[in-house]
């Protein structure tokens, strides 16, 4: 049978797409596949096994003549089959069963795409434009994309448009997605009108569902204000550009999730957060980030014992067999999940008692003095699932919480529903370090962060980071690759 098969996550997506995104419900799912075909064939590598047939209950499956129209009036079906013999240098009109395995594999990788950079709330056809048209790549086209790219004369404009009056205050600053203009308020006045009337500037200068926001900074009216570029122009910043930088930090865990608005790394040391709390929407770059933490406690001079959680056993499959690993592999079972959450309990317990044998207060003091303890981080992916899903997890998740800081063990705690239910007070109040990735409304954003602000972000990994102690800074996620997570697991050397 010529079927191609997807998970339940991606079907969902495809009816969000449908409903949400082109305002058609009833329409057919090949409509969607159609553009995540196209997406993957302008990405330059070749989609990997991960993106074959789909394991597991609960799949979808679609019918190849559903997808290319062949046999009907609009038949691509040969013409999709050039493409493809074309990009992986194969005859496969005479190889039917290697056709199916890469298309589905193509079309698997295209809706991964879609899911990162797309999420309902924005408007979905502004959304191909950025990236089957700004981003094909030819030089004419990234000239359009970069005349669209606001200027100090076109925010002169928008400002005088809302009834704000200001002058430059400096040079305007590109960072990796961002335009930054600094400015002096002529009065206090403006700053209220300003802070009002971001949503009418965002619309004066045609930015669509991105938005402008404002920075207040030192000085008296001073004020940056920070311009969303078209995706076109965006520079992304690869994890093999800041790895480096992390094998020699004197942090105990230090991490790089990303970028400042300027391209600069930002760093932080997870031991002193000393637990974290990731949401964001789908498509919003959660994935991505977690792999960057994990990556950098992997890079680090002293990399921790990784315990990783994952109930949909998707995100974390590649790091079976890290030697930093807990028993080199991923905890996919959620029974077995709460039951090593509560041996990591029984663990803390042990450790206090081994902190009063060397009389010390934390881990660093007794690892100075000798003691032979390493720090643990633990990472629990799609933590609504695992906390609806299995009653006894939410216990040893808060005493770990309250008091696993001084023992060396941390908490990475991620969800794609930010609600009360799925992050509960008692262990809001003992996680105050979040990341909060692009959510649909603000009350998510508050949620996490216990502020607004998430629901303005930019897709593709655009952050807010508020880490304990210290002000909430936006960050741009580093770009992580599949072939770097490969890499690093192979470098840590492989458990047996």
């Amino acid at each position: 049978m010529d079927d191609i098969f997807f998970t339940p996550e991606e079907k969902e997506f495809f009816e969000a797409v449908l409903a949400r995104g082109l305002l058609q419900p009833q329409a057919f799912y090949w409509s969607v596949l159609r553009f995540a075909l196209a997406l993957s064939l302008r990405i330059d590598s070749l989609p990997d096994e991960r993106y074959g047939r789909p394991k597991g209950a609960g799949r979808s499956e679609l019918h190849l003549q559903q997808l290319t129209g062949r046999g009907t009036d609009k038949d691509y079906d040969d013409a999709v089959r050039l493409l493809l013999s074309i990009k992986h240098q194969a005859d496969l009109f005479k190889n039917q069963a290697e056709y199916v395995d890469l298309i589905q594999r193509h079309f698997r990788r295209g809706v991964e795409a879609m899911m990162r950079a797309w999420q309902p709330g924005r408007d979905f056809h502004d959304y191909l434009l950025d990236e089957l048209y700004f981003q094909a790549g030819t030089a004419g086209q990234l000239d359009d994309a970069i005349a669209a790219v606001p200027s100090e004369e076109m925010l002169k404009q928008g400002l005088a448009a809302i009834g704000v009056k200001a002058t430059s205050a400096g040079t305007a600053i590109s960072g990796p997605r961002l335009t930054r203009f600094p400015l002096t308020l002529n009065g206090v006045e403006d700053f209220d009108r300003l802070r009002r009337g971001l949503e009418d500037l965002s619309f004066t200068l045609g930015l669509g569902s991105a938005s402008v926001t404002m920075v207040r900074e030192g000085g008296e009216r001073r004020v940056t204000i920070e311009i969303p570029r078209p995706s076109a122009t965006w520079h992304d910043i690869r994890w093999n550009d800041v790895a480096p930088m992390l094998a020699e930090r004197a942090e105990a865990l230090p991490v790089c999730p990303g970028t400042d608005v300027m391209g600069t790394p930002f760093l932080f040391d997870i031991a002193e957060a000393p637990h974290l709390f990731v949401a964001g929407a789908t498509g919003s770059g959660k994935s991505v980030c977690l792999n960057a933490l994990i990556l950098s406690l992997l890079a680090a001079k002293r990399p921790p014992t990784l315990v990783l959680i994952d109930p949909k056993g998707l995100d974390f499959a590649d790091y079976e067999g890290c030697a930093h690993l807990r028993d080199g592999r991923v905890i996919t079972d959620m029974d077995e999940g709460v039951q090593l959450l509560n041996s990591m309990v029984d663990e803390m317990e042990s450790r206090a008692a081994i902190l009063r044998q060397y009389q010390a207060r934390n881990i660093a003091e007794a690892q100075a003095a000798g003691a032979a303890l390493e720090r643990i981080v633990i990472f629990i992916d799609e933590l609504a699932d695992f906390l609806i899903g299995k009653s006894g997890a939410q216990e040893p998740l808060v005493r770990l919480a309250q008091k696993a800081r001084a023992s060396g063990i941390h908490l990475v705690l991620a969800t794609q529903r930010p609600e009360a239910a799925t992050f509960p007070g008692l262990l809001r109040s003992n996680i105050p370090s979040r990341i909060a990735l692009t959510v649909q409304k603000a009350s998510d954003s508050r949620i996490i962060l216990d502020e607004a602000g998430a629901e303005n972000l930019l897709m593709r990994g655009d952050m807010l980071v508020k880490i304990a102690g210290r002000d909430t800074r936006r960050v741009h996620g580093v770009r992580v690759d599949r072939s770097d997570i490969l890499r690093a697991v192979e470098q840590s050397g492989l458990k047996l």
